[in-house]
């Protein structure tokens, strides 16, 4: 009956963000425009991602930066995207740039390594190996 939608950010500045998710892979899938807000939908296979830029919007809170507190703070933490080989995937964020901390693999407490990014509003973007 149910089937996973899409996820929601807002940003900062539209274009800084569709440039970063398009070189994951991102497409443009759906677009609207007018006065107050900018909502552009962008897609990887079944995957929807839902961007928001509001003319008036509020900056993320500071908490949200740091991994350790966002995580203990309730609320919608982090949108991940898998890939097949960890290594690679954190090759492919250090060549194009897409990190702004070291990038360190953990291993989950499932078993499987993965890692964080933010993408250029700070908002966090979690790779993990499937």
């Amino acid at each position: 009956m149910f089937h996973f939608n899409h996820v929601t950010i807002s940003v900062d500045n539209l274009k800084n963000s569709l440039d970063f998710y398009k070189k994951f892979g991102f497409k443009i899938y759906k677009e609207y425009h007018d006065e107050n807000v900018d909502i552009v939908m962008i897609k990887l296979e079944s995957m929807i991602l839902e961007i928001f830029h509001y003319q008036d919007k509020e900056k993320l809170p500071e908490h949200s930066k740091n991994l350790n507190v966002d995580l203990r703070t309730v609320g919608n933490k982090h949108f991940g995207l898998g890939v097949k080989d960890i290594e690679e995937a954190k090759k492919f964020i250090e060549d194009n740039r897409l990190y702004n901390d070291e990038i360190i693999i953990n291993k989950g407490r499932l078993g499987k390594p993965y890692f964080f990014i933010k993408d250029p509003n700070g908002i966090l973007m979690e790779i993990i190996e499937e």
